[in-house]
């Protein structure tokens, strides 16, 4: 099903969330909630194992790498009708990645355990995101936002959640409840109204992806703007840490960064709905950059996590922006769209993430976060450079993803 049929279909009620997506927006949260509850826990488990920065930024960069291998090699299967199978899955290799995180007590288990935490989100986001594009026609990006939004969710639980099981239980305890609640979510995928219309199986899809500009502009956007989050998963617990904040605040500043997420994620959607995905995303990463580039000059905690709140606004109307953008340029290949998306961004996250710790160590924030900013105005630049004719030279396989809502760029 192309992206314009996607628009033909009449706009669902917006006040009201489709039935058979709320497993799909209930599980998002869930994952998103341990990935928040680990971030927070990084401080912790960098001071009771004795890893360094270096080590605390491998394994935030692993669950990147394994994320990118599932994107690219396994995304492309949802569209060809197995987006239910890549669902359970993702739930799979989470489940296993929280026992091996329950009882790891050094670098390399907590880095296999990343591993495999990566590998279930990469595999059940892009059959998740594309179930939703699918089904909410031309609503897609009003819900791709609430699903952002359910995400968001789930990490402002996480990162708090996690903090107070830990004060109480240890951390061990924190992995192992949420093994439980994942194992509960298996059975909801049931329950999913999964599209039976299957892309055809074509060859080099990826290729054929890359080709296009309007796909071009968006990863080129990807590479500069998911830089900061491998600086997020590695440093940023640490950083809080050494200005002097508790685990519970750190808890707290994380799950605060959501709040705004949530709020303003559905109306992202919608702007990108009536003003274009492309252009809407791009002001986003705009607006986001010069907060990044403020982080490392800040030595209060307190000023940090107000200036946070102000980025999170422009975050919350790139996530569903974004999403709908490549959506729009992916033709039948939606799936395989959102991998590679994702892929490109998350292994540009992993690098970062990998060498964040040792920049942070020798240079200090000042550096890291200044040089984290010029990269992102620079890839921008370049994003709407490209994304000025998103679709390229008219012909038939470029006809196939035009959507009238997504004007080229003035």
């Amino acid at each position: 099903m192309s992206m314009t049929n996607l628009h033909n279909i009449g706009p669902r009620p917006k006040s009201k969330l489709p039935a058979e997506l709320l497993p799909i927006f209930f599980i998002s949260a869930v994952l998103d909630a341990n990935l928040g509850s680990i971030l927070a826990l990084l401080a912790e488990i960098r001071t009771q194992f004795g890893i360094d920065p270096f080590g605390i930024g491998l394994i935030g960069g692993s669950g990147f790498v394994s994320a990118v291998i599932a994107q690219i090699g396994l995304a492309r299967l949802a569209d060809r009708g197995h987006a239910r199978v890549m669902m359970i899955f993702g739930l799979v290799m989470v489940a296993l990645s929280l026992v091996v995180l329950a009882q790891a007590d050094s670098l390399w288990q907590f880095v296999s355990g990343r591993l495999l935490l990566g590998l279930g989100h990469g595999a059940f986001l892009p059959a998740a995101r594309r179930t939703v594009i699918v089904m909410a026609g031309a609503d897609a990006g009003t819900l791709l936002g609430r699903l952002g939004a359910a995400q968001m969710t789930g990490f402002l639980v996480g990162p708090l959640l996690g903090s107070i099981l830990f004060g109480f239980a240890g951390l061990s305890a924190v992995f192992l409840i949420s093994l439980a609640v994942v194992a509960g979510c298996v059975p909801l995928i049931a329950r999913i109204k999964i599209d039976t219309d299957a892309a055809p199986h074509r060859k080099r899809v990826l290729r054929r992806l890359l080709k296009r500009p309007g796909m071009q502009s968006m990863i080129c956007m990807a590479i500069g703007y998911y830089g900061s989050f491998g600086l997020y998963e590695s440093i940023w617990a640490i950083f809080l840490s050494d200005l002097g904040a508790s685990q519970w605040f750190i808890g707290l500043n994380l799950t605060l960064f959501a709040v705004p997420m949530i709020l303003f994620a559905p109306l992202g959607g919608r702007l990108a709905n009536r003003y274009g995905a492309m252009k809407m995303a791009f002001i986003g990463v705009a607006v986001t950059i010069p907060f990044v580039a403020s982080y490392g000059m800040i030595e209060s905690a307190i000023v940090l996590t107000i200036l946070m709140l102000f980025q999170a606004v422009g975050d919350a109307l790139v996530m569903p922006a974004s999403q709908l953008a490549v959506a729009e340029v992916s033709g039948d290949d939606i799936a395989a769209g959102q991998g590679l998306f994702g892929a490109c961004g998350l292994a540009v996250a992993a690098a970062v993430a990998f060498v964040g710790g040792a920049v942070y160590s020798a240079y200090g924030p000042a550096v890291l976060f200044a040089s984290q900013a010029c990269i992102m105005a620079i890839t921008l630049l370049g994003a709407y450079y490209l994304g000025r004719n998103p679709l390229g030279p008219k012909s038939s396989a470029n006809a196939a993803v035009e959507s009238p809502s997504s004007p080229p760029l003035p």
